[in-house]
């Protein structure tokens, strides 16, 4: 979980042009700042390892890592060691200056975001993507000349096309039905944490028992199905007391909650009431 005592919370601003690619070192990213992104962003680590926090998950990265972002997630990296690779971001004014026939695989990948957060790459695709990323980065640096936008543009589909292909493999090889329901399970969640908490559920949208979904749960995520769906309650709930002026009731009902039961679950899964964790945050952004 993101920890609400961090006092260096920091908002990540647009970028002028919606579009930056950046070599990465181990200073990079300030260690255990929370930043929150207004863009989708990929982390390509080369060589390395660390430790980042995203939306209240742990990942452990290392060498041939590809990591995904999606607007407005928060993180962190609480470690970073020899990092090399670089960092890709661009907004979606910037993602219209590509073809359309890209649009399915950045769909794919950042509408699935949790499913999709952290990919470990073959040597084979690491060769490839480094090759990629060290063209767009000449690119981007290069003078500027009319029409650089829409080059830029182009190297962004081919590596979005290209990333998407590989982790479309990559779910094949790891077990193409059971992966398949995890992930639809995930989407599941995103669209209809809402409507209900329980695991039965969303088991039974699924057409597979309970027990079934937690197992898979803890196969690709380490976690039960409760634990997933308890941690998206809690981030959905600190970005909205963050980041919103509903008040405390208008939260709690958003997420289908009593205001009571509301306060109950937040408090015991951050130790502190949801007014005390907005009181914190904004006085962190003060």
């Amino acid at each position: 979980m993101v920890n609400p005592a961090i006092i260096n919370l920091e908002i990540e601003t647009s970028l002028s042009d919606s579009f930056s690619i950046e070599r990465l070192t181990s200073s990079t990213f300030p260690l255990n700042h929370f930043f929150r992104v207004s863009f989708n962003q990929f982390i390509f680590l080369e060589k390395g390892r660390g430790t980042i926090q995203i939306d209240g998950a742990d990942y452990t990265v290392a060498a041939n890592s590809l990591i995904l972002l999606a607007k407005n997630q928060v993180y962190s990296f609480s470690r970073t060691t020899d990092f090399a690779g670089y960092s890709l971001c661009f907004g979606d004014c910037f993602w219209d200056k590509t073809p359309v026939s890209a649009n399915n695989c950045k769909a794919a990948l950042f509408n699935d975001i949790t499913a999709n957060q952290h990919i470990q790459l073959s040597l084979k695709d690491r060769s490839s993507l480094s090759g990629l990323f060290e063209d767009t980065f000449t690119e981007y640096e290069a003078a500027p000349y009319v029409n650089k936008g829409d080059v830029l543009a182009a190297f962004l589909k081919i590596l979005m096309i290209k990333i998407a292909n590989i982790n479309s493999l990559l779910l094949k090889v790891n077990g193409q039905q059971d992966d398949k329901i995890y992930h639809d399970f995930i989407t599941l969640l995103e669209h209809q944490y809402e409507i209900s908490h329980d695991v039965t559920y969303f088991a039974e949208k699924l057409h597979i028992s309970a027990r079934k979904l937690t197992e898979l749960c803890r196969k690709y995520a380490g976690k039960g199905a409760k634990d997933i769906i308890q941690d998206h309650l809690i981030a959905e709930a600190k970005r909205s007391l963050q980041f919103s002026s509903g008040s405390i009731k208008e939260i709690a009902f958003k997420l289908n909650f009593s205001p009571y039961q509301f306060s109950h679950f937040f408090k015991k899964n951050t130790s502190l009431s949801p007014e005390s964790y907005r009181k914190q945050t904004v006085e962190i952004d003060m």
